[in-house]
């Protein structure tokens, strides 16, 4: 049958791509790629050899134009759809390549080219994921909890799975310092930082209560979590694995990381603080819920972490730069106006190739002053130079096109 419609459709001249007829196990379809011979599914060999080699070029050089990332991003967000625990890694970069304009080419900090190296790594081992067998779904695995009140914080978690009574489950409850987490108190109080705190729960939880066992496919254990704020922001964040915002990022890395060595996709879900009491009490030292010989003691130093902690040792200097970065785009830049003559007339010639701010050279910009809303509207094209006319009407900048390349002269 199948024979006698590939014949019908020849015979009716029908234009047919026979490279995309041809048989096998291993299917290409636009970068991805999926293997039934041995039950995988990825990117294809080629997607990630550029992906990674362009990865690793741009660490080496220290600095990329900001268009040339956001093109690169866009192919790296394609090939996270079916890779998804490169995708958080993604965020910095996204926020980095939001600081100026295309053409800008600043220099990359330190945090984003270490994303960039362990990202080409990643993609240069790793661009397939096994799917031999049905994802086990684990059901809750734990609760926990995060508390941030003055200096004081406190993550606490238990395991739920297998135990139904608090006092028979494995627990722990540790206490954050400006030692062990000073990224924490980096902005101030630590409740500023409470959703990233939250995850760090979320963390330590899955390191110290989930069992580290060797698993034939992916396995999906949901998580019961509250936050002192009534946030349910992590619930949305472990759907869409991918923030911009710091230090909840780094969290969500290291996170992603842990779930790919344990091969596990966690989710969340929001539990009222009454429905989560126990945790809630972890975090207020009242143990009382819990059998003392069943406590984990948590040290965060380790716990083996392996990107967290050099990721935030880099952290201060990366948010750094972008600050500096967006106050200079968003500054007024200086406008060197010439000046227009008597007869408030300006021949385009006399400023062709001039650069007005961040505004292109390429085309043929007309500065004029001392002009007037309704003087402005004579102009076949104008753009006001980074501020409202109302703001400031006596200053705008003219661009004018002509069919044939040559320079016109307008008269206001």
């Amino acid at each position: 049958g199948l024979l006698l419609f590939f014949t019908v459709l020849a015979i009716l001249r029908l234009p047919l791509s026979w490279k995309k007829l041809k048989g096998g196990v291993r299917y290409e379809w636009i970068g991805y790629m999926l293997d039934i011979g041995r039950f995988e599914l990825g990117i294809s060999a080629s997607r990630a050899a550029w992906a990674s080699r362009w990865l690793s070029e741009k660490a080496a050089e220290r600095s990329v134009p900001l268009g040339e990332l956001r093109e690169g991003l866009g192919r790296l967000q394609f090939l996270a759809g079916p890779i998804e625990h490169v995708r958080p890694f993604l965020g910095p970069l996204y926020a980095w390549a939001s600081i100026g304009p295309k053409w800008a080419r600043p220099k990359l900090p330190v945090m984003v080219v270490l994303i960039m190296r362990y990202l080409s790594e990643e993609l240069r081992g790793n661009h397939m994921m096994a799917c031999e067998a049905p994802s086990e779904h684990l059901g809750e695995m734990f609760r926990m909890d995060a508390k941030a009140q003055g200096d004081l914080v406190v993550i606490g978690g238990w395991r739920v799975r297998g135990a139904g009574d608090p006092r028979e489950a494995e627990w722990f409850s540790v206490t954050l310092t400006r030692a062990t987490a000073p990224w924490a108190f980096a902005r101030g109080d630590p409740f500023r930082t409470i959703a990233a705190l939250e995850l760090l729960g979320t963390l330590v939880s899955l390191v110290v209560l989930v069992p580290n066992e060797p698993r034939k496919s992916d396995a999906s254990a949901l998580i019961s979590l509250t936050c002192s704020t009534d946030n349910q922001g992590n619930s949305y964040l472990l759907d869409r694995m991918l923030t911009t915002r710091y230090p909840l990022g780094v969290v969500l890395m290291e996170l992603a990381h842990q779930m790919k060595l344990r091969r596990m996709v966690l989710r969340a879900r929001w539990l009222p603080r009454d429905e989560n009491q126990e945790a809630d009490d972890l975090t207020n030292y009242e143990h009382r819920h819990f059998d003392p010989a069943k406590r984990i003691p948590v040290d965060l130093s380790k716990l083996g972490f392996d990107l967290m902690d050099s990721l935030f040792q880099h952290g201060d200097e990366y948010m750094a730069d972008l600050e500096r970065e967006s106050r200079q785009r968003n500054a007024r830049p200086p406008l060197a106006v010439p000046r227009a003559g008597p007869s408030g007339s300006l021949c385009a010639r006399q400023i062709r190739g001039t650069e007005l701010g961040r505004r292109s050279p390429l085309s043929t910009l007309l500065a004029c002053t001392s002009i007037t809303p309704p003087l402005v509207s004579q102009c076949r094209e104008f753009e006001v130079g980074g501020f409202s006319r109302q703001r400031d009407p006596a200053l705008a900048y003219a661009r004018t096109r002509s069919s044939n390349g040559r320079s016109r002269q307008i008269t206001f």
